[in-house]
């Protein structure tokens, strides 16, 4: 009975170490499975959309060099930094020549500009005419040129016009900075040693180079004189004189 006994207890303490025993090792596999099949996933995970970035991360740094590039070359110009030379024209009949044109001198002066030229002259009539040409800037133009019209006793003719000399502008500024590049090539190649043949060689094309920057910058600068000034011409003429006697005698005889 006691070995029946002991037998039945040793097959059940080995029943029992074997199902131990098995479990273990099933979770041991399991445990090693996750990782497996985990570290897959993060390797998917991380390497499926590294294509995609790079390509788009491309495309980006293309954009963002050329859109700049095409936006900055076809920016229309402000308005503000249009070019333009504008000009009035007026034909006055005023009462007193001399005093209308010092009269336009101070309407001028009052407006930051100043008198261009006076031109007057007197026929046998004693009756005076003539041109006087003021400048005022461009901002205060239509103000001046309505206090100047206001000065005859009547206007006979007056015009305002516009010549638009932008692009004109543009260029020049253009070809300006391209002679002043060579300049700068031609000074740094002088700096170097070399032959005197090829020293003055390259003397006389700094020289050409920076008399053609100084016409260039003459050119720029009327313009820019032009621009920022307008020119008001205002053509007065005094009103005929009548001289009225206080006796007719149409039958005396000298």
């Amino acid at each position: 009975m006691n070995k029946r006994r002991i037998i039945v207890a040793g097959i059940a303490t080995g029943a029992v170490i074997i199902i131990v025993v098995f479990a273990l090792s099933l979770m041991r596999s399991q445990l090693g499975a996750a990782p497996k099949h985990s570290s897959s996933r993060n390797l998917m995970y991380d390497s499926s959309p590294e294509a995609p970035m790079s390509a788009g991360s491309k495309m980006a740094e293309e954009s963002s060099i050329s859109q700049p590039l095409s936006a900055g070359s076809n920016e229309p110009m402000a308005e503000n930094d249009k070019k333009i030379i504008k000009s009035g024209d007026m034909i006055l009949k005023v009462s007193d020549a001399d005093k209308a044109a010092a009269e336009i001198a101070s309407i001028a002066k009052a407006n930051g500009g100043d008198i261009f030229s006076t031109n007057l002259y007197e026929n046998a009539d004693n009756v005076k005419s003539g041109t006087v040409t003021v400048r005022v800037p461009v901002a205060d133009f239509e103000k001046a040129f309505a206090e100047i019209k206001r000065i005859g006793s009547l206007v006979v003719r007056e015009s305002v016009s516009g010549q638009d000399v932008t692009e004109q502008y543009t260029d020049l500024q253009s070809r300006l900075k391209n002679k002043q590049a060579e300049e700068q090539a031609f000074a740094a190649i002088l700096q170097r040693s070399g032959e005197i043949d090829d020293v003055l060689k390259v003397t006389r094309e700094l020289a050409r180079v920076r008399g053609e920057i100084e016409v260039l910058q003459g050119r720029i600068k009327l313009l820019e004189s032009q621009t920022d000034m307008a020119t008001i011409t205002a053509q007065i003429s005094e009103d005929a004189r009548i001289t009225i006697t206080d006796k007719w005698r149409p039958f005396q005889l000298a």
